[in-house]
């Protein structure tokens, strides 16, 4: 949503708990696997991070189609036209517009940093170092694939790392010139709005009854798939 904003805000509730915890967690161990993956130290914790992280994306998208309103990517996700439109007013310092949840920018860059950790994370599940630590699904995979997937392993991190950079400039720029407060946000949750679209913003609450179910059927699915494979 985007609107003219008035010097009068009002907060309102955008990213609940779970996206919060979700985000920081990811922070913390994106920067821990590329340490131990580029120093090829800690990596019994290394696969260890490798799951809860693909664990979490595999929750995010789930989330992305059942959670609160801002967390959906319906309510985020804006056609490629109006993305690439959007561009000049999103990198304006001088742009009145607002937006509540993710700019259409910022939406595909939500996007692609999903899509490249779920790749990091499958790969490393049929990637060898041949020395100490097979992906549980090596046993189950020809040499070739094992190939194939170790060298994509090795060439995705360059690329996230990348969009990690990326993606904190645009947030320093938001914060320190367009005045947004994006971290702030992600760490309570609220965002000031225009007096004026205060009432017509969603807000989002955590539905607690939803989350508890989804968090379960993943936690099942990951304790089976462990004992079966891991």
């Amino acid at each position: 949503m985007e609107s003219t904003p008035d010097k009068a805000q009002q907060a309102v509730k955008v990213w609940d708990i779970s996206i919060r915890l979700f985000h920081w967690s990811l922070v913390v161990l994106i920067g821990f696997l590329w340490w131990s993956g580029t120093e090829g130290v800690e990596m019994d914790n290394h696969v260890l991070a490798g799951y809860t992280v693909l664990g979490l994306i595999i929750y995010r998208i789930v989330w992305g189609f059942l959670g609160s309103y801002h967390a959906r990517f319906i309510n985020f996700i804006r056609s490629p036209i109006k993305t690439i439109k959007s561009i000049p007013d999103v990198m304006s310092v001088h742009s009145d517009s607002h937006y509540v949840g993710h700019n259409p920018v910022g939406g595909w860059m939500v996007v692609a940093l999903i899509l490249i950790l779920l790749a990091q994370g499958f790969s490393g599940l049929g990637t060898t170092d041949d020395i100490f630590i097979d992906g549980p699904l090596v046993p189950y995979l020809s040499d070739q694939w094992i190939s194939r997937l170790s060298e994509i392993h090795l060439l995705l991190p360059d690329f996230l790392i990348g969009l990690v950079v990326l993606h904190v400039a645009a947030v320093l720029f938001h914060d320190a010139f367009k005045r947004e407060r994006l971290i702030k946000a992600m760490v309570t949750g609220v965002k000031k709005v225009p007096l004026s679209m205060a009432q017509s913003v969603r807000q989002s609450e955590l539905p607690a009854i939803r989350f508890l179910i989804v968090v379960a059927l993943l936690s099942a699915l990951g304790w089976w798939l462990i004992s079966n494979f891991g």
